[in-house]
């Protein structure tokens, strides 16, 4: 297993274990789907102490319903990597790159995943405005006049860091490349659109009990 060193310094929120690591979008996201939670559970448990029931189940139903785009969108796309590779979940769909497959990554207008073969994958999670390509373009230029040695990924640069880590984990699967090949490959999320899909007949069907 990696250790997954050179991103901690340059990825801002990760997971606890210390064998991966995840990119999330801003936590703002979680902002939105907390206040509608309360907003829904407010308005659901004053139409319920008025009398009104069906427009409870209604006000319930809309508000996961929105609850759970805005979390499709905004809050469950991510960028992970493990000792194998790293995998981009976007709004649609999930690519898993094997570390002997990422030929390069790049900061964009999104960070993004270039493997061997086909086209660069953009990671929603991770989108670059123009003043933090200023910024970060200026830190590396400074960087490269001292001793890098110990941190060869400079900090806050994410597709460096990404690198970084594709290099350490190829070099400690060398007994076991088997561990860091495959190919790349893509799932589309079925089931959590699924999910939004149910949510979206059950709140139409609750304009019934209005």
């Amino acid at each position: 297993m990696t250790t997954l060193t050179a991103a901690r310094g340059n990825i801002d929120l990760m997971s606890q274990d210390p064998n991966k690591l995840v990119l999330t979008t801003n936590r703002s996201g979680w902002v939105w789907v907390v206040l509608l939670a309360v907003v829904g559970v407010a308005s659901a448990w004053d139409a319920a102490a008025r009398g009104f029931g069906g427009l409870a189940v209604t006000v319930v139903v809309w508000m996961a319903c929105i609850g759970w785009f805005v979390a499709l969108i905004f809050v469950l796309p991510s960028l992970s990597m493990d000792a194998g590779g790293a995998t981009v979940r976007n709004v649609l769909v999930q690519v898993r790159v094997p570390w002997a497959r990422l030929k390069d990554a790049r900061n964009t207008m999104f960070l993004e995943v270039v493997p061997d073969k086909g086209l660069p994958i953009k990671v929603w999670a991770a989108p670059q405005s123009v003043m933090r390509r200023k910024r970060q373009s200026l830190r590396n230029r400074a960087a490269m006049d001292v001793d890098v040695a110990e941190d060869p990924a400079p900090k806050g640069d994410l597709a460096a860091g990404l690198i970084v880590e594709r290099d350490r984990a190829l070099s400690a699967a060398r007994k076991k490349p088997a561990t860091t090949a495959g190919a790349v490959t893509t799932t589309f999320l079925k089931r959590d659109w699924g999910i939004f899909a149910g949510l979206l007949v059950l709140a139409l069907v609750s304009l019934l009990l209005t």
